[in-house]
């Protein structure tokens, strides 16, 4: 064995006919632990270098710069009856779609897991297998090069190492995910990141990306929405990341300041000649038909942040959620991410005197699934107790 950290062998797969037939053999698998190694530091879609599985019983390396044809491992992952495990699986799914065309189906995200089983909200690989495993994995060839061949006896193992410990996280998560009944709590949640994740491939939200967005008029949106979808489709037909067509913040600095012609342009940070030129006249076009367009397709103003008498009112609701998450065992962020606090409090805190039962219908416009039955009553609770003080508070002197 190659390295003290690894108890299984590891197999080098780099033809068809061997992939194919463990593909026909991992059809009879329960789960199966996966991870990808790829490229992207030059380039919008990732460039695989390796596909890692474990089955349990050994590490299996999988060379897609040698292997035409991955139809039959696209098969596996979208084999519904198989667990496909991965760990932060956002990049991989990327790397599946670009690489194969295909997006897994049934997957268990040991990221998400950790979270519910009392790890931490989105807890990395190395550390999650330090706390549930005791064991210290290699981290040095994150960023090497994973295209070159032959691949070093440091990556191999480092390959290796990441997928078997992988299938060791998730048996035991699976485990205490069994006995608190919180299984299918990650299977919604999983099943929400895969729908999520097709959602958000359209070119059309790339604007609500932009942090600083809500600063702007509906009319300057709607020029930030055409800007962006603009440059994201440049940058996938070039394969160049976002950042290399313009960076994002001269998109907003267009957006606000709206320039009028081509000259313009050179005032804004990172536009270089050879940009202006291949592209300068395109985006005054595209800036001056978003202003004329219709009034009424203009996107509408995106949330301000939460005033400070708005966050004293939400802090009350983040913290009614940290009681539920610590009964539970979860990371709080789990149950509500800060843009449901803001969503609730932009809702409920205008009302006023609503009925219990009231609040508790509404909530289901904002909390879905396990987290309902979970938040609903307690939530509502507050809120309607929140509302209530509002009202028999004496009027301010101020």
């Amino acid at each position: 064995m190659s390295h003290p950290l690894l108890k299984q062998e590891i197999h080098w797969v780099d033809s068809e006919a061997s992939l194919n037939s463990l593909c026909e053999k991992w059809r009879s698998c329960e789960m199966l632990a996966v991870d990808t190694e790829f490229m992207r530091s030059h380039t919008y879609y990732p460039i695989v270098g390796l596909l890692q599985v474990n089955d349990g019983e050994a590490n299996y390396l999988i060379d897609p710069t040698v292997i035409s044809d991955c139809s039959s491992f696209s098969d596996i992952l979208l084999d519904e009856k198989l667990i496909k495990v991965l760990h932060s699986c956002s990049e991989d799914l990327e790397v599946f779609q670009s690489a194969l065309g295909v997006v897994p189906r049934n997957i268990f995200d040991t990221q998400i897991a950790a979270s519910m089983c009392g790890h931490g909200f989105s807890v990395g690989y190395a550390r999650l297998v330090m706390m549930v495993l005791e064991q210290e994995v290699p981290k040095e060839e994150t960023r090497s090069d994973w295209l070159q061949r032959p691949l070093s006896q440091s990556q191999i193992d480092y390959a290796a190492i990441d997928v078997e410990y992988l299938y060791q996280l998730a048996t035991i998560l699976i485990q205490k995910l069994k006995a608190e009944e919180k299984l299918g709590w990650l299977a919604e949640d999983c099943q929400k990141l895969l729908f999520n994740y097709k959602e958000n491939q359209g070119v059309e939200f790339s604007y609500l990306r932009f942090k600083q967005a809500w600063r702007l008029s509906n009319s300057k949106l709607a020029v930030l929405k055409a800007l962006a979808t603009w440059r994201e489709k440049k940058a996938r037909k070039r394969d160049i990341p976002r950042n290399r067509v313009v960076k994002e913040h001269t998109l907003m600095e267009f957006a606000m300041m709206l320039p009028e012609h081509v000259g313009q342009l050179r005032k804004f940070d990172g536009m270089t000649e050879r940009m202006i030129r291949s592209d300068g006249a395109e985006i005054i076009d595209i800036i001056n038909q978003s202003l004329d367009g219709d009034p009424g397709d203009f996107p509408d103003t995106l949330p301000r942040p939460l005033s400070s008498t708005e966050n004293k009112w939400a802090k009350h609701l983040r913290e009614r959620v940290l009681q539920i998450a610590e009964a539970f065992d979860l990371a709080p962020e789990v149950l509500m991410k800060k843009r449901d606090y803001e969503a609730l409090t932009r809702f409920f805190m205008p009302r006023e005197n609503p009925a219990l039962e009231d609040v508790l219908e509404q909530l289901k416009a904002f909390i879905k699934g396990w987290r309902y039955d979970l938040l609903a009553e307690p939530l509502s609770e507050t809120i309607y107790s929140k509302t209530v003080a509002a009202e028999q508070a004496p009027p301010s002197t101020d």
